[in-house]
C-alpha cells in the first residue's frame, strides 16, 4: 500500500470517509431517508429534554415539511452520501430581520443529523460547510442556528465549526391558576 492510499483515522480505530461523502442537494426520493435521520436526531434530543416531544403524525408532518423546504427559493436541503446511501442531512434557509436592524438577511441553520454509526467522522462539518457555501453564494454574510444547551455533542460542533453565542431561548410553563 502506497502511502497516497493509505487510510487515514479520525479517531484511534476509526478510517476515514470524509474523501468517500458526497454533499449534494437532496432528490424527492430521498425524503423517507431524511425523515429516518430527522426521527433518529429528535429521539436523541428528547433523551435530553423531554419539551421536544413530537406530536401525532409528526413523520407525515415531517415529509411534508421537507418537500416544502426543497422547492423553497430561500431553503436547502443537503443530503451527505456515502456509498451510495443517504448517511447525513442539514436544512439551510434564508430569513429576514424586521427592518430595525441593519442586517436585513441572514442565513439559518434549522437542523442538520447523521446518522449515529457514521457521527464523529466528519460528515457534519462537510455539511456544514456546504451550508454556508450556499448561503454565501446567495450573498449571505451572517448564518445562524439553535443547539440546546442539554446537547453537548452538538454545542461542541457548532462552536468548533466557529459558532458564537448570541441569543439564550428561554421556556416558561405557565402555571394553571394564571388567569
Amino acid at each position: 500500500m502506497t502511502l497516497k492510499n493509505r487510510p487515514t483515522y479520525d479517531r484511534p480505530g476509526m478510517v476515514s470517509i470524509k474523501n468517500s461523502i458526497t454533499v449534494r442537494r437532496m432528490k424527492a426520493n430521498e425524503i423517507p431517508r431524511v425523515a429516518q435521520l430527522w426521527r433518529e436526531m429528535m429521539e436523541y434530543h428528547i433523551s435530553l429534554d423531554p419539551r421536544f416531544e413530537l406530536a401525532v403524525g409528526s413523520n407525515e408532518a415531517y415529509e411534508e415539511y421537507l418537500r416544502t423546504t426543497m422547492a423553497g427559493y430561500d431553503s436547502a436541503v443537503f443530503v451527505a452520501e456515502l456509498d451510495g446511501k443517504v448517511v447525513g442531512y442539514t436544512i439551510a434557509m434564508i430569513l429576514s430581520n424586521p427592518a430595525v436592524f441593519a442586517l436585513e438577511r441572514y442565513g439559518f441553520i434549522s437542523e442538520m443529523g447523521v446518522d449515529k454509526r457514521f457521527q464523529r467522522r466528519g460528515i457534519g462539518q462537510q455539511m456544514g460547510e456546504q451550508a454556508r457555501r450556499w448561503l454565501k453564494r446567495r450573498g449571505i454574510t451572517v448564518m445562524q442556528l439553535n443547539v440546546s444547551p442539554r446537547n453537548e455533542k452538538g454545542y461542541s460542533f457548532w462552536k468548533k465549526m466557529g459558532c458564537t453565542e448570541f441569543l439564550t431561548i428561554m421556556w416558561h410553563d405557565i402555571p394553571p391558576s394564571v388567569r
